[in-house]
């Protein structure tokens, strides 16, 4: 009688397992904790005056969304014109979903999106592609935290908000400068085919498919940061929704606490409690009441719930376009 292997899984993939759900709980019990110490009732009743702004933050967030797309679209450099856009847009539905609940966030999607496009242009390409888009996603983040940091400053002075957003942009401009030169530097590349052989074809397709110099490439960052500036839009479009009067840096100061709490709260689900507890924390610095300031992060909640239920049903809804004649699969190899 044959005895069924055991397959165990590596360290990480358990502590995740692990990890996941459990800060999944305590952001859920933090919300409640928060929702309870603010008051249900005062809640709603901000939320009930911003609902005739919701149209107008759903219509933001289909552009963000679709500069997303775009974003990953001409990340593929000469190989744009062997992925159709309508796919693209499908992968960017589906990856948005994924990213709102997986631990990694965003890098989750673009590995999403990778996966969902490598029938048009092989595996190597895809991954490049992916790759490029989250340094993209990096960069844009910390230059979109440099006006955010300037603002928290000028409504704030020297707090800790300032300080978070500060260091927070700093992060993130190294962080995807560094992805970006780790990437084409030939070091890694050259250990990996010196002490893992069987990585050693995909880091040489990997490199050869990526495009760019030492920056990183200009289409996939500007298309990003005008989806982050559109993102500065929306929020301050939920700031005047519920009730504060809201300027330039008081969108700004709520772009940077969303980006902030997307940071900090990397293993949270949705970020449900993080993004929450922050916008509660910077009442002041928005110079209104808790209830009104933690009602934008409800809000962003809201729209993202939505989105999540959006990219779910994708796949059932809207099947893959079929490769055309002249590109049957490629390798995921290539």
């Amino acid at each position: 009688m044959s005895v069924p292997l055991k397959v165990h899984k590596p360290l990480g993939a358990r502590v995740m397992a692990v990890l996941h759900p459990t800060f999944a709980v305590l952001g859920v019990a933090l919300l409640v904790l928060l929702v309870d110490d603010v008051g249900p009732q005062e809640l709603g009743r901000v939320l009930a005056r911003a609902a005739p702004w919701l149209p107008l933050v759903l219509l933001l967030e289909v552009a963000r969304q679709s500069l997303n797309a775009v974003a990953t679209w001409v990340a593929y450099g000469s190989r744009t014109r062997d992925v159709p856009f309508r796919s693209i847009l499908r992968a960017q539905l589906i990856s948005a979903a994924v990213s709102s609940v997986a631990p990694a966030g965003r890098a989750a999607g673009e590995a999403t999106k990778a996966a969902l496009l490598s029938p048009y242009t092989g595996g190597a390409p895809a991954m490049a592609a992916a790759a490029t888009s989250q340094v993209a996603a990096l960069v844009s983040g910390g230059l979109i935290s440099l006006p955010c940091t300037l603002a928290a400053y000028l409504l704030t002075g020297a707090s800790w908000l300032t300080l978070a957003l500060g260091v927070h942009a700093l992060v993130m401009l190294l962080a995807g400068l560094g992805m970006h030169a780790g990437m084409r530097a030939h070091g890694p590349g050259a250990w990996l085919k010196h002490h893992l052989h069987r990585f050693a074809p995909h880091t040489e397709s990997f490199q050869k498919a990526l495009h760019g110099g030492v920056l990183p490439p200009a289409q996939p960052l500007v298309a990003t940061f005008l989806g982050r500036t559109l993102q500065v839009v929306q929020y301050g479009t939920l700031a005047m929704a519920v009730g504060i009067d809201t300027t330039a840096l008081e969108a700004l100061v709520a772009q940077g606490l969303h980006l902030l709490s997307m940071a900090v709260g990397i293993l949270v689900p949705g970020r449900f409690g993080v993004s929450d507890g922050a916008f509660a924390l910077s009442a002041n610095a928005f110079g209104t009441t808790t209830a009104r300031a933690m009602s934008i992060a409800l809000l962003a909640h809201g729209m993202q719930v939505l989105f999540v239920l959006l990219g779910s049903l994708t796949p059932l809804v809207w099947k893959a376009p079929p490769l055309p004649a002249a590109q049957p699969g490629r390798n995921l190899d290539d």
